[in-house]
């Protein structure tokens, strides 16, 4: 193999890992994305517990205008044609009713959780400590397959640069 090809495989190798590193720190800093549908003049599900950092994202499937509007709350998804959608973000942990303001007996909830933390240990000891393996977010398989593109790319272009110098 020429050289100027194995140089571009290397190169293609490295751009290829930097990519899913990329990727894979966007999916670890993004929270996750809930869905709410409008059908049947009712919120679906009417209640929903998600994660500070999470989108919800309402869809209107009724043939009627719906709105997603916060009782307590500042927000307001304006009204949503048949097929439209609205998401908004929650970072702030609490309990926030809606409504559709055109249809006031329809009515949601949605349960904001504070994100999880690392655990404090106790003074002076004398628990069992938690060993239990959390699941890993989709975003560290994605860095570690970066890093290991990133492994072998450098290992091709070393390689090229030893049969290109003896």
């Amino acid at each position: 193999m020429p050289a100027s090809t194995a140089r571009r495989g290397a190169l293609a190798l490295l751009l290829a890992a930097l990519v899913l590193f990329v990727l894979g720190s966007l999916e670890m800093a993004r929270g996750a994305t809930h869905a709410v549908a409008i059908a049947d003049f009712a919120f679906a599900p009417a209640t929903l517990t998600i994660t500070a950092g999470d989108t919800v994202t309402w869809t209107n499937e009724d043939a009627v205008a719906h709105t997603a509007t916060g009782t307590t709350a500042g927000f307001d998804s304006g009204l949503l044609d048949q097929g439209e959608s609205f998401s908004l973000t929650f970072t702030t942990p609490g309990t926030y009713d809606y409504l559709c303001t055109p249809h006031p007996s329809m009515t949601g909830q949605l349960v904001v959780l504070a994100a999880a933390s690392a655990p404090t240990p106790a003074p002076g000891g004398g628990q069992v400590p938690d060993v239990a393996m959390p699941a890993q977010p989709r975003g560290i398989s994605l860095l570690g397959l970066g890093l290991a593109l990133a492994a072998v790319g450098l290992l091709v272009g070393l390689r090229v640069r030893r049969r290109a110098a003896g």
